[in-house]
């Protein structure tokens, strides 16, 4: 991502709704493992299917936390009270939710992915 993601992107306002559409219609090809968010690490699925996590990075490199270092706003994961809550899911429907949050909460900030994949992980 970059200042671009700002800009209008086709029928989109902003390529970021364009990315996150691409992002739902991929999510439906998946061969998903149809296991809630709450299955964490006991996956016991016999479909070999995938779980899949988002999290939107962003924040810029001079928005430094003073008590941490860290920069402010680098990475955000869906809330526990919506969709999967920020975990691993293997169901659509949690999925869906997870993409429709992250779509209403662009964060539109500068990306410095290098420092949210440092939060994320």
């Amino acid at each position: 991502g970059s200042g671009s993601m700002s800009q209008s992107f086709g029928r989109h306002p902003h390529g970021f709704y364009a990315m996150m559409e691409m992002i739902r219609d991929w999510v439906k090809t998946l061969p998903l493992s149809g296991e809630l968010s709450t299955v964490g690490s006991n996956s016991a699925s016999s479909t070999g299917g995938v779980r899949l996590g988002l999290v939107q990075f962003s924040g810029q490199k001079n928005s430094v936390d003073p008590a941490t270092g860290g920069v402010v706003n680098s990475a955000q994961r869906t809330p526990l009270t919506v969709g999967s809550g920020g975990r691993l899911s293997g169901d659509l429907t949690q999925l869906e939710s997870d993409i429709t949050w992250h779509e209403d909460n662009y964060m539109a900030q500068l990306t410095f992915i290098e420092e949210g994949l440092n939060v994320a992980a």
